[in-house]
């Protein structure tokens, strides 16, 4: 029986004799592009390395669920905090040991929790740049609302946006993804990391630029933790972020052209 063997990184395949792969293999190494990776079932290994006795602790990656999974045995404030602490600081980290199953109910509660919060303050800040003041806004205001009726609505309005740009982004990204034949993990793994990546909104709590940061943070955290779960090149990373910002610049051109045309 053969097994074709797939490099996941640069999709070099072979096949090899089924019985020429070693006993308890753990990790497989690809002789044309050096990459590492863990072996399966689904990308067999060329250079193939044996677990032994002697391997240093921790060198091979074991894929957990985040700490805000794990929140019945730390509890909830430290589910937060801790998962909120590794998406900022250490995503690659968090990310490259995340699993990628287990359904998408819990990652998306935690980002809808952070992002909630995050754009809720977000649109505060908005609102008082745009009044001047918090007398500016109550007055403006046709009816004269009071700001706790205007706190409601943007309390209810966040989860639903935060709720839309979860899936939306999502299914965007993981679209590229797989043209650049980088999701392997699946959707899953590409939501949890869209999910997760919410609690960089929290950032928005900081006033008027808070925001801005949050946005761009949530896009570094993003690109780090996509191509940490999927296990996939730089490359192939940045093409797909560069696919959608090439076509929305040739719609903008076509555009332009269509409007120059008609006035002229």
């Amino acid at each position: 029986m053969t097994i074709e063997i797939t490099c996941p990184n640069c999709n070099f395949s072979k096949t090899i004799p089924k019985e020429k792969i070693p006993a308890g293999v753990r990790w497989a190494n690809c002789p044309r592009c050096k990459h590492r990776f863990e072996f399966t079932t689904q990308y067999p290994a060329f250079g193939f390395e044996q677990e032994q006795k002697g391997t240093e602790p921790g060198s091979e990656i074991k894929r957990e669920a985040s700490p805000w999974e794990n929140r019945s045995e730390l509890g909830i404030w430290q589910g937060i905090y801790q998962t909120f602490k590794a998406v900022l600081f250490s995503p690659e980290k968090l990310f490259k040991s995340m699993i990628f199953t287990g359904g998408i109910k819990e990652p998306l509660a935690y980002g809808l929790l952070l992002g909630s919060m995050g754009t809720m303050f977000g649109f505060f800040w908005q609102f008082l740049i745009i009044g001047g003041s918090l007398r500016s806004i109550d007055q403006g205001l046709t009816g004269q609302l009071p700001m706790g009726f205007i706190f409601l609505i943007i309390m209810l309005i966040s989860p639903i946006f935060v709720s839309l740009t979860i899936f939306f982004t999502s299914g965007i990204i993981h679209l590229m993804l797989l043209i650049v034949g980088g999701g392997r993990n699946g959707f899953e793994a590409t939501f949890r990391v869209i999910s997760y990546s919410q609690a960089t909104q929290v950032l928005g709590l900081i006033p008027f630029i808070g925001g801005m940061i949050g946005g761009v943070w949530l896009a570094i955290v993003q690109f780090i933790g996509l191509r940490a779960i999927h296990e996939i090149s730089y490359l192939k990373m940045v093409i797909a972020f560069l696919i959608p910002v090439v076509i929305l610049i040739l719609i903008l051109a076509m555009a332009i052209s269509i409007s120059l045309s008609i006035i002229f």
